[in-house]
């Protein structure tokens, strides 16, 4: 090949190559890079399907968000109660709530998620302590995280914190929790369910 062919060739390929580099980067770093906008409108998205009962179309929103800001603690929250209430695999739903108190400790919402997902899961009494654990930590953190769905006021948090104690076997402190819930909501179901086998 003639040297000034080659060196043509040679251009041509190099410039292939730099054309495929900017492409790759351009097309990587509009997702990874927070952006802070895009990432609230996908989350707020997200809720909205979620509100809605769509929690497949919730999911994808909230992992979307993700996308622009990891950081965004609500949005990893988001993605636990979808996978929550979509059935699926435990230990990505552990792993999205816990990523979101570890992003924001007060988000209450999450660590009520985290509690229901190891009261269901109960692989081990050590689900139910952590439960509780939960449970305190969501009552001690922000109140405006609390009764976006799924629960709608502490009488639940109560009742679901009692309900652990009486698996445990612990029933002096499951009855005081009971009476938490049935002074707070005099009509709570679970209370009054738990209150019925704790007279036994």
């Amino acid at each position: 090949m003639h040297p000034i062919q080659f060196k043509t060739m040679l251009h041509i390929v190099l410039a292939i190559l730099l054309a495929s580099c900017l492409l790759t980067q351009s097309g990587c770093s509009s997702d990874s890079d927070p952006n802070t906008s895009s990432a609230l409108n996908h989350m707020e998205r997200g809720w909205d399907s979620y509100e809605s009962g769509n929690y497949a179309q919730a999911l994808l929103s909230f992992e979307r968000a993700i996308n622009f800001d990891e950081n965004l603690a609500d949005a990893h929250n988001g993605v636990g109660w979808s996978h929550l209430s979509l059935s699926l695999n435990p230990p990505l739903v552990q792993e999205a709530f816990q990523n979101a108190v570890q992003l924001d400790p007060s988000n209450a919402d999450a660590w009520v998620g985290l509690a229901n997902l190891l009261f269901l899961r109960h692989k081990d009494t050590n689900d139910f302590r952590s439960a509780i654990r939960a449970i305190d930590n969501a009552l001690r953190g922000d109140a405006q995280y609390l009764f976006r769905h799924d629960y709608r006021s502490k009488a639940e948090l109560h009742a679901l914190k009692a309900a652990c104690y009486y698996y445990l076997g612990e029933n002096s402190p499951a009855k005081q929790e009971v009476d938490k819930s049935l002074q707070i909501e005099a009509t709570n179901r679970t209370a009054i369910v738990l209150q019925d086998l704790l007279k036994e």
